[in-house]
């Protein structure tokens, strides 16, 4: 393809419409639907904006810093078929220069790992009295390290971060040092479902959490709950095509119905009918098979995040007027944002990954979104509208649509109507 990268033509690409066609006529609508909402993160987005996240929360830390990448780990095993332990990570790990550990598993799937691995190794090159590549025990305590930062790409169920969690808290030493609050554990991805954060956050090792982005799923999109059930029950059907064996994934790992995807990897948390191999020759041919992704489908994968159609998300999420009405087209890109957020909120969507979703913005752009509507009392700090939000939604709504002056055109920013005589903010 050589238009310009846009998630929107995945559909359109050879391995797209392979995917496409495998759908009922009657089915396809809401499978074009599946593939047109997955968020696409190229090499570029990532790498940039995990770097980003990265150094800022590293500025925060006073003393030395362990940067380790999150990966899958070794387990006793276990008899009869059941669930293994995890082995504490200084036992299973080499060390060539008695100061760093390898940075990488010995698994052939190294997809994220070796992203992940190469952006820490970036990082600490900058500063390395203060960062730490993968360091050993004894390097973490003759540095005195005030923070051990644990780095991955995604958050999908939390399992494996957990994981990875417990194989430093099964070393004495570094309990004691947490006990004594010498030094503290921060996991910082580029993404994360609301479910796995929260997973991650119980860790008995009470890891702080940094992402930098929302990761979408099925479930928290403002859409009605006829449109969600109609993609479970998708999924369900062809899950059962591609792999009528596998049925916890057919919504993707621990039902997790993400719809994010990297262009290093597909999660597993996405539903299998997006990745699912032709397993025992089922025929089934995955949009990402395997989870890989072809050359033809990363051409689509967008520099940075594209922002979703705020007309069509507030028709989806039943603001039929608002979303016909002028102001939209008048308030220019901030505005749309503004009332986009400020819609759904009203509809009772006040997730934040859901209004990250919708507009486009990072969890630091879409904080200060919700703390700009709070301090203009347009919400209250539960999210939810009040009635000088509603007042300015109906003066929206009743904005119709007309020729635009050459300043509304220019226009990028927006100031509500109760507030525009007296915008100093």
């Amino acid at each position: 393809m050589n238009d310009i990268s846009d998630p929107k033509k995945l559909i359109y690409t050879q391995q797209g419409q392979g995917w496409l066609a495998q759908f009922d006529l009657l089915d396809q609508d809401i499978a074009i639907a599946v593939a047109n909402n997955l968020t696409l993160v190229s090499h570029i987005e990532f790498e940039r904006n995990l770097l980003q996240k990265l150094e800022e929360v590293a500025a925060e830390i006073e003393g030395c810093i362990g940067l380790f990448t999150i990966r899958e780990l070794e387990k006793h095993k276990a008899a009869f078929g059941l669930t293994s332990d995890v082995i504490p990570f200084y036992s299973q790990v080499k060390s060539e220069d008695g100061k760093s550990v390898n940075s990488l598993s010995s698994s052939a799937d190294q997809g994220s790992e070796a992203k992940v691995a190469q952006i820490i190794r970036q990082f600490c090159k900058s500063n390395p009295k203060k960062h730490l590549n993968h360091p050993t025990l004894e390097t973490l305590r003759e540095k005195k390290c005030d923070a051990i930062i644990f780095v991955d790409d995604f958050i999908g169920s939390g399992g494996r971060v957990s994981e990875f969690l417990t194989s430093f808290w099964l070393e004495p030493t570094i309990v004691s040092w947490l006990s004594g609050k010498q030094i503290n554990f921060q996991v910082l991805t580029y993404s994360g479902t609301d479910a796995g954060i929260n997973s991650v956050e119980r860790h008995k090792s009470k890891p702080q959490i940094h992402i930098y982005r929302d990761a979408p799923t099925f479930h928290s999109f403002s859409w009605g709950n006829q449109k969600k059930g109609e993609i479970i029950k998708l999924c369900e059907k062809y899950g059962r095509i591609a792999n009528k064996k596998r049925k916890q994934m057919w919504w993707g790992y621990d039902e997790g119905m993400a719809a994010i995807v990297f262009e290093h990897g597909c999660p597993n948390n996405t539903p299998a009918i997006l990745w699912e191999p032709d397993f025992k020759e089922s025929g089934w041919k995955g949009l990402f098979p395997n989870r890989t992704i072809s050359s033809e489908v990363a051409s689509v994968f967008p520099p940075e995040i594209v922002r979703g159609d705020p007309v069509q998300i507030l028709i989806e999420a039943g603001q039929t007027k608002l979303a016909n009405s002028g102001a939209l087209l008048r308030r220019g890109i901030a505005g749309q944002i503004f009332l986009t957020a400020l819609a759904l909120i009203a509809k009772g969507q006040r997730k934040r990954s859901t209004l990250s979703f919708a507009t486009g913005l990072n969890v630091k752009d879409c904080e200060r979104l919700i703390e700009k509507c709070i301090k203009w009392n347009f919400i209250n700090t539960h999210r939810r509208i009040t009635p000088k939000g509603l007042a300015e939604l109906n003066a929206a709504r009743k904005s119709k649509v007309e020729r635009l002056s050459s300043l509304d055109k220019g226009s990028d920013y927006y100031y509500p109507r109760q507030l525009r005589e007296a915008a100093h903010d």
